[in-house]
């Protein structure tokens, strides 16, 4: 069963205002060597877990994991190549601020061991750039894509975003075609989301963000999925297209349920188990860095909460994970894992309504579930007991 670690850094040179993942703005201020070795300490912490346990990827997120040296990098990745046995196949991820590298940069990460890089370049338009509040401009993003291929780098990706105030389908599509230019084999296109706790979070809540209607944000989603088709990108997850071998083997991991540590600030963790004594395990780190390294520093695992998982609680991941991937979920294989009673009434209504297909014995979104997900999975979830 694949099995990964997660690496968490989680300084960034501004806090974007939209962005609810557990990072800080510092600027160029942050303890670089006293982190690093935090997490060596935390990965001590777990030696007796993961010895020779064969490690299929690792991914570094963020945060800007590309603000720290690459040999900072090459020092986690050393560490947990001696206490784990990594598969031949194993792939190593790190994420990029194209304000944050350079081609030198690049060259010692290639070198440290990364063999995947994901760039956050968001957009190619100074205008959602700026209401974005990213530190980039366009043209940092088109050295950085650049830079990655002269680097060395094939197995690489870039994020974009959509349903920005005022964006148009000309606007976003300028977006995708410059993206083509770049013949990177897999992209992110994610909607922008309104997330409590933020600044465009409280800006929304106050009256003063605007976001496009929901048959506003169908339209581009539509749009979205058929001009990467067209290009030669597989959906293979709701938000996520790539061309055929270049999907994300670390975020598979997450989406099928499968195992793996997270280190860091606020990262999470999750063992699964496939009897019925026990149906898995999942925690969280403290997210304050300060406390996080103080814990680990003294001996103690940072965590924030720990929980042991019931039956239920499972299956819910596996449906809410599995309908987000073109593949689908096996019912079968389901009811005969989880011992469960499905009312298939409910699951052919979805499909009638046009939400599911049956492909395979396998029952996925349509492109119209798509872009209902989340109330689609909600149903598909009553019809399991």
């Amino acid at each position: 069963m694949p099995f990964g670690i997660y690496i968490h850094i989680p300084y960034c040179v501004t806090k974007c205002p939209y962005c609810d993942f557990n990072s800080y703005g510092v600027g160029s201020r942050f303890p670089e060597k006293e982190y690093t070795d935090t997490i060596l300490q935390e990965l001590e912490l777990y030696r007796n877990d993961i010895t020779n346990t064969e490690i299929s990827s690792i991914f570094f997120g963020g945060g800007t994991p590309s603000l720290f040296n690459p040999k900072s990098i090459e020092g986690i990745i050393s560490r947990i190549y001696e206490i784990t046995s990594p598969a031949s196949n194993i792939e190593i991820s790190l994420e990029v601020n194209p304000k944050t590298a350079d081609l030198v940069q690049l060259i010692g990460l290639r070198s440290a061991g990364i063999s995947r890089v994901s760039v956050g370049v968001q957009s190619f338009s100074e205008r959602k750039l700026d209401f974005l509040g990213r530190i980039n401009s366009a043209e940092d993003s088109s050295n950085i894509l650049k830079d990655i291929k002269k680097a060395g780098f094939e197995n690489c990706s870039m994020d974009l975003m959509y349903g920005i105030k005022d964006e148009t389908i000309f606007e976003w599509e300028n977006d995708l075609n410059k993206a083509l230019d770049f013949e990177y084999p897999h992209i992110s296109a994610y909607c922008l989301t309104i997330e409590d706790g933020t600044e465009f979070g409280r800006r929304y809540a106050l009256g003063k963000l605007k976001v496009p209607s929901d048959d506003r944000l169908s339209e581009f989603i539509t749009y979205t999925t058929d001009f990467l088709q067209d290009s030669g990108y597989s959906q293979y997850e709701i938000s996520n297209y790539a061309k055929v071998g270049s999907e994300c083997a670390h975020n598979m991991l997450y989406w099928k349920g499968d195992s793996y540590i997270g280190l860091g600030a606020g990262a999470h963790s999750h063992l699964a188990n496939n009897n019925s004594a026990t149906w898995g395990r999942r925690w969280a780190n403290l997210r304050s860095p300060t406390l996080y390294m103080n814990s680990v520093q003294e001996g103690r695992k940072p965590l924030d909460f720990t929980e042991e998982l019931n039956r239920e609680e499972v299956v819910q991941d596996k449906v809410l994970m599995g309908l987000r991937l073109k593949e689908g979920i096996d019912i079968s294989e389901l009811e005969a894992k989880f011992q469960l009673n499905t009312d298939m009434s409910k699951i052919g209504k979805l499909v009638d309504e046009g939400f599911l297909e049956n492909t395979k014995n396998a029952f996925r979104l349509t492109k119209k579930g798509n872009l209902l997900s989340n109330a689609v999975i909600l149903k598909f979830v009553e019809a399991l007991s």
